[in-house]
């Protein structure tokens, strides 16, 4: 699979392309080409929001010019930082168990040998996608080191929300990858992998977003589960296109899908869970 080349007319025509899509979809059936078991059932959420989750405003945020910052921008410290302008090099996060908070308002972030947002150590991190900004990240085909394989890289919980579009190119490997949960509330993401798209150990949720993935490898994909809180997909309420050259959505647990509007089209299948498939109201087309 070849990446394609995408700059802000084409990532509009991405969105009307998936309106597309989406307005001749059926309603989901209880069809699971893993050979897990499927069906309806009352789903119950395993991967909880916290107030600072969906926390998308701040009056006192330090305000980052990155055109300024050279090759690295360096924080340790826990607070609120807006973000704008453009970098060659890698924001990245070293702040033990603290919470850090980005706000993206309009950054063209391109890392060449690491990712463009390098999670070391946090307690927390959000990254919010300000209103009607424009934002972009992509990193380069190979890393100094081999610490992080992904232009999102997290060590600790990530969430990414806002109502403003993100653009992730992760030509090293993953687009976006945390070790623990990944959360992607409301935002327009459309994301591109060499390896997986959206990459969540623990579990990733997916609430009220607009995505669009194009993968080598998984376009959702989650590997621990040892717990039955871990290893989820959680969907709600969001709309997906997901064009993967092995699985789709890839769960080692389950993966649950609620009043969703979805177009999977995986090489190898469209969803593939190690426990079960659960889906309520909504409409699935299969490439």
């Amino acid at each position: 699979m070849r990446f394609l080349t995408r700059n802000k007319a084409a990532l509009l025509a991405a969105a009307v392309l998936l309106s597309g899509l989406l307005s001749g979809c059926s309603i989901f059936d209880a069809a699971d080409d893993s050979g897990a078991e499927s069906g309806k059932n009352s789903v119950t959420p395993m991967i909880w929001l916290t107030r600072e989750d969906r926390r998308t405003s701040s009056d006192s945020a330090k305000s980052v010019d990155l055109g300024s910052a050279g090759e690295e921008l360096l924080i340790t410290d826990a607070g609120d930082y807006r973000l704008s302008g453009e970098m060659k090099g890698s924001i990245h996060i070293a702040a033990e168990d603290q919470v850090v908070h980005l706000f993206l308002s309009g950054v063209n972030v391109k890392s060449v040998t690491a990712p463009a947002i390098h999670v070391e150590s946090a307690g927390k991190v959000i990254i919010t996608v300000e209103k009607d900004s424009e934002n972009t990240l992509a990193d380069g085909s190979k890393y100094v080191g081999d610490v992080s394989d992904a232009c999102i890289y997290s060590q600790c919980d990530l969430t990414i929300n806002g109502s403003g579009s993100l653009s992730v190119s992760g030509y090293y490997k993953d687009a976006i990858h945390s070790k623990d949960f990944l959360k992607v509330l409301g935002v327009t993401l459309f994301a591109r992998a060499k390896d997986d798209g959206l990459h969540g150990n623990d579990g990733v949720l997916i609430n009220g977003a607009d995505i669009s993935l194009e993968t080598e490898k998984n376009g959702i994909r989650t590997t621990k589960s040892g717990k039955v809180t871990k290893g989820n997909i959680e969907i709600t309420d969001a709309k997906l296109s997901v064009i993967a050259g092995e699985h789709a959505l890839n769960a080692s647990r389950s993966i649950y899908m609620v009043s969703s509007k979805a177009f999977l089209k995986g090489v190898m299948s469209n969803s593939k869970a190690g426990n079960a498939i659960y889906i309520e109201e909504g409409c699935l087309t299969n490439g």
